[in-house]
């Protein structure tokens, strides 16, 4: 390992711990970086400061490394050590396979591009990855992140609030200059409308319209930050989505699986964008945003979208898709979801932009013939011969008709035993837990809410007695096991998309 000092267009010179190592498919020497120091002057304060934490940290890590050799494995190193020997002072390592993974999607280069023209007197890049280690170890506010930073055996002193809210305002395109004018802009209003009640109609009538023209100008002022930051958003979305593919050259983004999740804020303050909605956490008061994410067959994400808190789910996904047509050339793309995101609209909608769809759908959205089949042996097995839980499928054609046009959907149903088996320990516990609230109570419009297993015994008008309604249970238990699943793909293989089913 020795110190890097590698001179930029600038003059400067970016410092950092390198080490030289061979590549093992090319067998050629190249250089890595270990960690970096910023660009700076070497003559300057900060570039003698930078250069001799290089020293140390390069003298500390060598001699750790002098320290492991021998050992199988880093934790036999550390095992090994004495407290009084252990100048780790415990910091947290783990940073380390992320910092690859950082380095690898060429993030450090996306970074420092989009802050070429900014004076700041920190690392950016730095800063942003602080960010995303925060996020990916201790989630929680930003104050709380800023106070970690001695946490890990890494430099992370230029880490304060000040700086990672200021982060977050380069990354938006968003500055000081522009905050102030906001908030004068929203303290002018405030001052008008203080006025309105103590002046005549015809000076009335001029604060009114000062206060719309303010208020409009203050709306297309944010509004053009919404869109510089979507701006940024998805050069960054483009940026990792190209170097993802050149870390994993088969990867496969035509088939996209799309769901959609809620996160609160511990706060009951609405503010058009923070709102209350269907919480998936059940915290039906505090206020919310909703996430609409896109991601691949592995798992991995290819876009997303924020929503306000109050918006149906339904209504979310044609931006995502939109993201993906306007930024990406895919040749194909079909969308999976659940049948929570299956609505006419949102089919209609897919079809609408040529692509495809499969999706879950309910039984009571199946033809009725098909709906009654049971499994038996002459479906399509996936099960093998002698395992314990069979499962297979069969399908069904219909017509579907769009703008005049007709087309053709296949119609998938599946029979799993594990599926069932997960359906009857679900019915099992509810069973338990309305057998346990049962008492008499007046039938009304929330009885059914108590539970979907209780019935009225006598008049449902007074206050009444309420049993278990064992015919609902058998007739539910008749359809466990059962799922349907629609595509416009309608000569696939569902083997091949069995495991993604």
């Amino acid at each position: 390992m020795y110190i890097s000092k590698s001179k930029r267009p600038n003059g400067k010179y970016f410092i950092s711990i390198a080490k030289g190592i061979r590549d093992p498919k090319t067998k050629k020497s190249k250089k890595i970086q270990i960690k970096g120091f910023g660009t700076h002057d070497l003559d300057s304060k900060s570039g003698k400061e930078a250069l001799a934490q290089a020293e140390a940290d390069l003298k500390e890590m060598i001699r750790l490394d002098e320290a492991s050799q021998g050992f199988e494995n880093f934790e036999d190193f550390i095992e090994s050590l004495s407290k009084d020997k252990l100048s780790l002072n415990h910091k947290n390592l783990g940073y380390l396979p992320y910092l690859k993974i950082f380095n690898q999607l060429k993030l450090p280069n996306f970074f420092t591009k989009m802050v070429k023209d900014s004076k700041l007197d920190y690392s950016f890049s730095n800063l942003m990855f602080y960010q995303v280690l925060g996020r990916l170890f201790n989630p929680s506010s930003k104050l709380e992140v800023a106070s970690r930073k001695d946490d890990f055996l890494y430099d992370f002193s230029f880490v304060n609030s000040d700086n990672i809210y200021s982060s977050l305002d380069v990354f938006s395109g968003f500055n000081k200059h522009k905050s102030k004018a906001l908030t004068d802009g929203v303290q002018l209003i405030k001052n008008m409308e203080i006025l309105l009640d103590t002046v005549d109609s015809e000076a009335k009538k001029i604060l009114e319209y000062n206060i719309k023209n303010t208020s409009d100008e203050l709306e297309q002022n944010i509004a053009t930050y919404d869109k510089n930051f979507e701006m940024n958003e998805n050069k960054l979305f483009k940026h990792l989505n190209d170097h993802i593919g050149k870390i994993i050259p088969d990867r496969n983004m035509s088939l996209a699986f799309y769901d959609c999740t809620t996160y609160y804020f511990e706060s009951f303050d609405e503010d058009g964008f923070r709102e209350r909605g269907m919480s998936k956490d059940n915290k039906r008061n505090e206020t919310q945003v909703v996430m609409g994410l896109l991601i691949d067959t592995n798992g991995i994400p290819i876009s997303y979208r924020l929503f306000k808190g109050n918006k149906h789910e339904l209504h979310t996904m044609e931006e995502v898709i939109d993201d993906i047509l306007n930024n990406y050339t895919i040749k194909e793309i079909i969308i999976v979801a659940d049948r929570g995101l299956n609505s006419r609209a949102n089919l209609e909608m897919i079809r609408g932009k040529g692509l495809s769809y499969i999706v879950g759908s309910k039984g009571s959205a199946v033809p009725k013939d098909l709906k009654e089949k049971k499994f038996n042996s002459s479906w399509n097995i996936t099960s093998n011969a002698e395992a314990k839980y069979k499962s297979g499928y069969i399908t069904s054609k219909r017509k579907v008709s769009q703008n005049d046009e007709t087309y053709d959907e296949l119609i998938i149903k599946k029979y799993s035993d594990v599926y069932k088996e997960r359906e009857m320990f679900k019915q099992e516990k509810m069973i338990e837990r309305a057998k346990k609230n049962i008492k008499d109570f007046t039938i009304n419009s929330t009885t059914k809410s108590k539970s979907k297993y209780y019935k009225a015994v006598e008049n449902p008008k007074e206050k009444i007695n309420i049993e278990i309604d064992e015919e609902i249970i058998k007739q539910e238990q008749e359809n466990f096991g059962y799922f349907y699943i629609v595509t416009n793909k309608v000569d696939m293989n569902p083997k091949r998309y069995n495991g993604s089913l």
